[in-house]
């Protein structure tokens, strides 16, 4: 049996501020990019991040490129993320597929499952293939 971990909270507090602060310089470092840019205005989302035992945030994120993200869960997401905060970074950082993510389980995916929205969602979550960056 996993031995369940318990945070302070601090540590609680920690972790939600770095999950805050890489959504908001994934969805800067995607603004800033012309390619990305054009894409991130043509979808619109809103998802619930979850790490278990510590505290969730939520993304909205509006076809204008306008978004919203904060401490909280929102009440109508079309999909809910749940993982340790490792799991979201290594996802984040492209250490992991989105393909390994979802099937090994390191990332718990409830709500809508339709393949274009996850592929919207993951690679709004997801930083810039370094291919591109100089695009």
């Amino acid at each position: 049996m996993a031995k369940e971990i318990v945070y302070t909270e601090e540590e609680k507090e920690n972790q939600l501020s770095m999950l805050l602060d890489t959504l908001h310089s994934l969805l800067k470092e995607k603004l800033e990019h012309p390619k990305w840019n054009e894409k991130i205005k043509k979808i619109n989302f809103r998802i619930n991040l979850e790490i278990p035992e510590v505290g969730a945030v939520h993304l909205i994120l509006e076809k204008n490129g306008k978004y919203e993200i904060g401490r909280g869960k929102i009440s109508d997401p079309i999909i809910e993320i749940k993982a340790p905060l490792e799991n979201f970074f290594n996802f984040s950082s492209r250490q992991i597929s989105s393909f390994s993510a979802i099937v090994l389980g390191k990332l718990k995916i409830k709500g809508k499952r339709h393949l274009l929205t996850l592929l919207n969602v993951g690679n709004v979550l997801r930083v810039i293939p370094e291919k591109e960056l100089n695009k």
